[in-house]
């Protein structure tokens, strides 16, 4: 971590920056997380991404974090007039209408996790598939807003939990209030027959606590962070409702200042940081399960749940995946392309997808 001095020298740059409009020396940027360095998209994926490109290279960061700079979904901003120079990370789903792709990896899927997720992403950031007008995934959501970008460890599969209840039935799912972190969460919820209630993670273990929802969707491995292990009692694992990716990124402007031998680098450096950012988050998601199981959390998989449950789920899973298609392409975007690609990639990541939607994509 940078001492205080620094920080405030380059808070300084960072305003003068502000009103010159032109981009920091790149040999000395500004790196930026909105997220604490607890987090692991922070510290385990920005510092060491950090560390080692100025191991390597000539390159120096100056570190914020906590949003010290920018905060959570003005990260695009903050790169566009720049405050920052390199954004660890940019959550997209955060930047409403920004990024309408990039909310893919939170599609249902089973048998997936983080490292097979990130392997998958990467491979959408680099495929040359066109979705429409000639431009690929890459360049359709970040190259043509001037950016530069790497995939980070995807989050853990994001399970549905309750604070006891089984889930046997699709009756025991009708009505319930469940926590819902994001849009598509909140459609796979509403398919299932539960209520979702959209709230940030930080508040989930109170309205737990007092019953004003009953469950939540949220990765296994992040339970450690908000003390949910200590108050959700049964999970269904073997099925994900989405895993949430974030973004590495960088201006085109500042890309262009660095040598051919310092772009290479980073990219490879990106990748090996994300490659061991997925692998920590998988070990995280055992570690955790391991340690409510010992407190007498239950985890189910969902093949051994009675028939009706299996093909309530799937379906709500497929009928999820049609929904944001549908209306993302009523939005003028190229949702089903990017969803026959992304499902490709899951397949070869070893991943399944509902069966509803592999129909779907078929047509």
């Amino acid at each position: 971590m940078f001492k205080p001095a620094a920080k405030l020298a380059a808070s300084a740059l960072a305003g003068c920056l502000v009103l010159s409009g032109t981009p920091a020396l790149a040999k000395d940027l500004v790196i930026s997380a909105a997220l604490s360095q607890n987090h692991f998209w922070v510290g385990k994926y920005m510092d060491p991404f950090a560390d080692a490109l100025e191991k390597e290279t000539d390159i120096t960061f100056s570190r914020f974090y906590s949003g010290e700079l920018v905060s959570l979904g003005r990260e695009f901003d903050g790169l566009q007039g720049g405050t920052i120079d390199v954004a660890a990370p940019l959550p997209a789903p955060y930047h409403e209408g920004m990024f309408p792709l990039s909310d893919i990896s939170q599609l249902p899927t089973f048998n997936t996790n983080s490292a097979s997720v990130t392997r998958a992403f990467q491979k959408l950031l680099d495929s040359d598939v066109e979705l429409k007008d000639g431009k690929n995934f890459y360049e359709y959501e970040l190259g043509s807003k001037g950016l530069r970008a790497w995939a980070v460890g995807a989050t853990g599969a994001y399970a549905l939990s309750t604070t006891g209840k089984p889930l046997k039935t699709p009756d025991d799912l009708k009505g319930m209030p469940m926590r819902a972190g994001s849009a598509l969460h909140t459609v796979a919820l509403q398919r299932l027959g539960a209520t979702p209630v959209t709230m940030p993670s930080a508040q989930a273990y109170e309205a737990l606590s007092r019953g004003t929802i009953n469950g939540m969707v949220s990765s296994i491995g992040d339970w450690k962070s908000y003390s949910f292990q200590e108050i959700l009692k049964y999970t269904i694992t073997g099925v994900s409702i989405g895993h949430w990716e974030s973004y590495l990124t960088t201006t085109d402007a500042v890309w262009k200042q660095l040598s051919d031998t310092e772009r290479q680098a980073w990219d490879r450096i990106a990748r090996e940081t994300a490659t061991v950012n997925a692998q920590g988050i998988d070990q995280q998601d055992k570690e955790v399960q391991q340690a409510a199981q010992a407190a007498g959390a239950v985890f189910v998989p969902i093949k051994e749940l009675p028939a009706e449950m299996q093909e309530h789920i799937s379906r709500a899973a497929g009928e999820t995946w049609i929904q944001w298609i549908e209306q993302t392409e009523k939005a003028g975007h190229p949702a089903k392309a990017a969803a026959r690609l992304w499902a490709q990639l899951i397949k070869e990541e070893g991943g399944t997808l509902p069966e509803t939607a592999a129909q779907y994509l078929q047509q």
